[in-house]
């Protein structure tokens, strides 16, 4: 978790923030723990009347691993005898829960499944890539503690069977996103949001642009996020500099939360063409913006939008499926107001923060 909440990108951080303006409503005391290399003795604050931020200095060691390990109990232990915790609630594993086993404490531990190690295993292509994968998903199959929320069906199906207490609770959207205002008409501008990769496969969205660039429907595209892989963005780079693209897709980097809020709202569709996925965060962003989501469907996807009622799946096999949905979409105003109002309407019944941060304390007294 970043010190400088301007700094949050998205994923586990920002459901976790998002979480924690749910409980401030509610009659609970919160204390979020972070470890950080960023900063070198300890800070707090006060996020919400009842909601305390503690980030702790990592330690001093190149691995975060190493340095969980070496310094994680000692904190954690520090960490119950102030705040004598009814729930620890770990927002990541693997490590964290060998920490838990290093501490006695009357608490209960919930986990939330964010991650599929097996599933990303899969997905690498570098041999030493796969094998730390695979060892994290070994890790992650044998440390996980008795209650455990998933985001998904999807995530229950392949780990729920190991573990004592299940329950399905999808991540929370803050208010600012439900609060945008419905666009009128339709300007045929896409979004990306997030780490460009080979997982999350924008070549695939552009080479559906390419498609359809030459039958006359060009988009506009706004990528916000950045490469991890210097050899990926030089493959990216090349395809766009070769067909043609490069006026019509802008890379805007990693930008703030509030400059994620004016980006979606001057957008018409978020393009989700991941080849895995667990329940992307930006899918029920968008949703609840009332942006109408074309997505794969893989993983969890599927759970989150019904096709061609609130939302588009689609085929990364399939014979240019993307391509054929965003033909249908392009300029057509009155498919993107209905689609919108009814992705709006299913995200707030799903995901905002209010419900989501309920659902989440009763499991909590269920675990207690």
């Amino acid at each position: 978790m970043p010190v400088d909440p301007d700094q949050v990108k998205g994923g586990v951080v920002s459901a976790v923030n998002n979480l924690l303006l749910g409980f401030s409503s509610m009659d609970v005391e919160v204390r979020m723990v972070s470890f950080n290399k960023e900063i070198n003795e300890r800070t707090s604050r006060k996020l919400y009347p009842n909601v305390e931020l503690h980030f702790l200095p990592e330690g001093p060691f190149p691995f975060h691993s190493l340095n969980y390990f070496m310094k994680g109990p000692a904190l954690l232990r520090q960490q119950i005898r102030e705040f004598d915790p009814d729930i620890i609630h770990l927002q990541t594993g693997n490590t964290f829960n060998f920490i838990r086993r290093s501490v006695k404490t009357r608490a209960k531990f919930v986990q939330t499944i964010h991650g599929m190690a097996r599933e990303e295993a899969k997905r690498k292509k570098k041999w030493r890539d796969k094998i730390a994968w695979q060892l994290n998903a070994y890790l992650q199959d044998k440390t996980f503690p008795d209650n455990v929320v998933h985001l998904s069906e999807f995530s229950l199906k392949l780990f729920g069977k190991q573990i004592k207490h299940n329950t399905i609770i999808p991540n929370a959207i803050v208010p600012g996103f439900f609060n945008i205002q419905t666009k009128k008409g339709m300007d045929n501008r896409l979004l990306y949001m997030g780490v460009i990769d080979n997982n999350k496969n924008i070549s695939y969205l552009l080479s559906q642009m390419k498609i359809l660039m030459d039958e006359g429907k060009t988009y506009e595209l706004d990528v916000l996020g950045d490469f991890l892989v210097p050899a990926y963005k030089e493959e990216v780079m090349a395809y766009i500099r070769d067909n043609g693209l490069e006026p019509y897709v802008h890379f805007r980097g990693w930008v703030t939360q509030s400059t994620v809020l004016q980006y979606i709202a001057k957008n018409d569709i978020l393009v989700v063409s991941s080849k895995h996925e667990s329940l992307p965060m930006v899918i029920a962003e968008a949703k609840a913006a009332g942006k109408v989501v074309v997505a794969s469907a893989v993983g969890g996807i599927p759970e989150m939008i019904k096709d061609t009622e609130d939302g588009y799946l689609f085929q990364l096999s399939g014979n240019n499926e993307l391509a054929r949905i965003l033909a249908n979409l392009y300029s057509n105003s009155t498919l993107i107001e209905s689609i919108s109002s009814k992705a709006r309407a299913s995200a707030l019944e799903k995901h905002h923060c209010d419900k989501v941060a309920a659902k989440t304390v009763d499991f909590y007294r269920t675990c207690v």
